[in-house]
């Protein structure tokens, strides 16, 4: 099926697409409800999605849309991804809201997190701007996909972006929220910072990326409440209020990012956004609608399940040329449906990555294991960092991109890397700033000649 097909087919069983969304929605919200904290954490959004794209199985296979080994398949990966994630604890947030023992690591001090801050969001707004000018504004291109893609080296921008944008953000809200003493001059920069956020986070052309703002202070009042317990808890209080404004007001901003992409690409008409954002809905499982039926999925390229999931880090590395790799999963499939459609397709979710390269045996390993990762990632990493800001900014990197591991373990995987190869040059040259800072080389100077004069 293509898009238009499961259109008319879900308007044709209306009553069943409903009652399978709902059920399932009900079913994930019960299994994951100890792991998630608020509506402002972004696991929320994570189960969501999850459990309307697995509804998508569930509304064909009751319609016979689907065969019974695909469907029974799905369910094996599924369970096996859940007894994965529910092997590790989650993070206990009422035990951290009664903590009144000031625990604060001074592995990097306050100094080096404002050096950090000027360094980040000084890169951020430089390369934000380049890409503007080389590449065009990404909410007007025909796919926001391909502003690094090619392999043209300007992708490294990208990398360099995505890694920038979220210390810095992730320090502003810090310095705006919770850290004190700073100067007029830092407030306005703080200020002028954030404005170019905002603008950034429009013209990107994700229309999610305007509530990351939101998780970016859920992340910050989860690590602070971690490092002060219950003496920031006011602050945290103040926080949620300013959370709940920042969703109200994404929503016509929402709106207005999707009749611009409408509009841009000549498909506007009466009504056209809220009809954009029904049909995105129930397109959380078009994986599934567009491999699944007719075993389209037994026609696509399997052959390469190794090279597809660490297809960045080899491409970046030149291990394996670019030319030389395959096909993202979902561009084929996209291109399946529409040979000359756009570079666009939908999200590989594991489910499928998992019974297009693997037997029966490796897609529950595999499934278990990703669940298992994501579990660590979301819930063990967060107790074992230290307790500072720093490592914060760090979690806060991670656990933002953990969002698209149930979509996209290849996109996840490519972020990653880019966390574990950047991250360190960064903090490395932000410490050499400071050192550079408090270094004075007439200290030394002034000292000895006091001690020749006593000699």
């Amino acid at each position: 099926m293509n898009y238009i097909d499961f259109f008319l087919f879900a308007e044709e069983h209306i009553g069943s697409l409903i009652f399978f969304s709902i059920v399932t929605i009900i079913c994930y919200f019960f299994l994951y409800r100890k792991y998630i904290q608020s509506i402002f954490d972004p696991f929320f959004l994570i189960v969501s999605i999850a459990a309307l794209s697995s509804s998508t199985v569930f509304f064909l296979y009751f319609n016979n849309a689907i065969s019974d080994e695909l469907f029974y398949r799905f369910i094996g990966t599924e369970l096996a991804f859940l007894a994965g994630f529910f092997l590790l604890r989650p993070i206990k947030f009422n035990d951290y809201l009664k903590n009144r023992v000031v625990k604060v690591s001074t592995i990097f001090s306050e100094n080096f997190s404002n050096i950090l801050f000027y360094l980040s969001s000084s890169l951020h707004v430089f390369f934000q701007l380049l890409t503007y000018v080389v590449v065009g504004i990404p909410l007007l291109l025909d796919s926001r996909m391909s502003t690094f893609a090619g392999g043209s080296g300007f992708g490294f921008v990208g990398r360099i972006l995505e890694i920038v944008s979220v210390v810095g953000t992730f320090i502003l809200l810090y310095r705006m929220f919770y850290y004190t003493g700073i100067s007029r001059i830092g407030k306005f920069y703080n200020y002028l910072y954030l404005f170019l956020v905002l603008i950034f986070l429009l013209l990107s052309g994700n229309k999610t990326n305007l509530i990351f703002l939101v998780y970016y202070l859920f992340f910050l009042n989860l690590y602070m409440l971690k490092i002060k317990g219950s003496s920031v808890i006011e602050i945290v209080k103040k926080i949620s209020k300013f959370q709940k404004v920042l969703i109200l007001s994404s929503i016509p901003l929402i709106f207005a990012v999707m009749y611009i992409q409408l509009v841009n690409s000549g498909s506007e008409s009466e009504n056209s956004p809220l009809l954009a954002l029904g049909q995105r809905i129930i397109s959380f499982g078009d994986i599934y609608y567009m491999t699944f039926p007719d075993n389209v999925i037994r026609i696509m390229n399997n052959d390469s399940g190794f090279l597809q999931l660490f297809k960045d880090p080899l491409g970046m590395l030149r291990i394996v040329p670019w030319e030389k790799l395959p096909l993202d999963c979902g561009i084929e499939i996209y291109q399946y449906h529409y040979p000359n459609g756009t570079l666009s397709g939908p999200n590989a979710r594991y489910n499928y990555f998992a019974i297009l390269y693997f037997n029966m045996i490796g897609q529950i390993i595999y499934c278990f294991v990703l669940g298992l990762i994501t579990s660590f990632m979301r819930n063990t990493f967060f107790k074992l960092l230290p307790n500072n800001i720093i490592f914060g900014a760090i979690y806060t990197l991670f656990g933002i991109n953990l969002i698209y591991i149930y979509q996209d373990q290849a996109f996840t995987l490519a972020r990653f890397f880019n966390i574990i190869t950047i991250v360190p040059f960064l903090i490395i040259f932000a410490l050499l700033i400071q050192y550079i800072l408090e270094f004075n080389p007439l200290k030394d100077l002034i000292i000895s000649k006091k001690n020749i004069q006593k000699l």
